[in-house]
């Protein structure tokens, strides 16, 4: 080859790997993209209208029963915002890395309908919203995914009570189940600590409990710390950015003083049978894959579940160091969204 003809070569190679460098970096930024839709959705019962929070890539077309998750929000920050707090957002890192990520807010919760019991004093009516009522929230959150995205099942995450009603649900409707992850979940063992609050003898639940609880940010906070033991395991900044989601999951938060949140109080009865071993659901009939996700210091979480998912089509059982029932919003949370990342993309 001639001195002319090898010039010409290396200023068509040079100009090619710029070209395809351009073009490469213009690819990154339309892949990571994201954004962000809200959907309300008639519920399965007559008057119940849900919100959904939808964060996926603006330019995703091609949707699988691999890359969609609904996320189930806990009882501790009532909000499918819990999922998505700036900064500490798991829907925008899933959305990233190519998912289309849907958090519900069950009737109760947050922008979804609240029972007309919640607008009246709390000890007027019993307590509302149990999971079997969340149960049918999912359902219509589940048809109403696989109608639009065109597929017949979703992968689900569900985190503390959220993760209760994702296995309750996961159990009874395996055709409609891809993958499972169950974050600081709960299936039966005994927390005496939270039972006794709940009762009005030993065994015997309270007769007379309020339809609803006022639940003030410090009551999240107190448990967080206790589980911390002192160790410094989230920022100022984290516990600020939280606090706001959670004032912000009901509107009249700020017309009390201390400024308050108002909190279905049916899934503490939940709570309270699961803490008191007392099962509410058949782990057994769970067949998706599982993935079981906690903190080691997470006193919520049930460390009796892995052994109880007899039917799973596959189990794995991770336990984060130095990491609380909130490790979503604690310095190790790298591992949490790495290893649901990893268990989603592995068959």
């Amino acid at each position: 080859m001639g001195k002319t003809a090898k010039l010409n070569w290396l200023v068509f190679t040079v100009i090619a790997v710029i070209g395809l460098s351009l073009f490469a970096g213009y690819s990154a930024k339309v892949s990571t993209r994201v954004v962000l839709t809200e959907h309300k959705i008639p519920g399965i019962d007559h008057g119940i209208e849900l919100y959904l929070r939808e964060k996926a890539n603006a330019d995703r077309q091609h949707f699988s029963k691999d890359n969609v998750v609904l996320l189930l929000e806990p009882f501790s920050v009532p909000s499918a915002e819990a999922f998505d707090v700036p900064g500490y957002s798991w829907m925008e890192e899933l959305a990233k890395e190519g998912y289309d990520a849907w958090a519900l807010d069950f009737r109760g919760f947050g922008k979804s309908t609240r029972p007309a019991a919640m607008e009246k004093p709390p000890l007027e009516n019993p307590p509302v919203v149990q999971a079997t009522d969340a149960i049918k929230d999912v359902e219509a959150a589940v048809e109403y995914i696989r109608k639009t995205r065109k597929i017949d099942r979703v992968n689900i995450i569900g985190w503390s009570w959220g993760g209760v009603v994702a296995g309750m649900y996961a159990a009874g409707h395996p055709e409609k189940v891809n993958k499972l992850v169950l974050y600081g979940a709960m299936h039966g063992f005994s927390l005496p600590s939270m039972v006794k609050p709940l009762e009005e003898g030993p065994g015997v639940l309270k007769s007379k409990l309020p339809s609803y609880q006022l639940v003030t940010f410090d009551m999240i906070i107190h448990h967080w710390h206790m589980m911390m033991k002192n160790h410094d395991l989230a920022s100022k900044e984290a516990f600020e950015a939280v606090g706001k989601v959670f004032m912000g999951s009901d509107p009249t938060s700020v017309s009390r003083q201390p400024n308050s949140i108002r909190r279905p109080m049916g899934p503490l009865i939940d709570l309270y049978y699961i803490w008191s071993n007392k099962p509410i659901f058949d782990a057994a009939r769970i067949k998706a894959s599982v993935l079981l996700i906690r903190g080691d210091a997470d006193l919520f979480a049930d460390a009796t579940f892995f052994d109880k998912l007899t039917g799973a089509a596959r189990k794995k059982e991770v336990i984060i160091k130095d990491a609380t029932h909130w490790v979503l919003y604690e310095k190790n949370r790298h591992q949490l969204l790495s290893e649901t990342a990893h268990f989603l993309k592995t068959n």
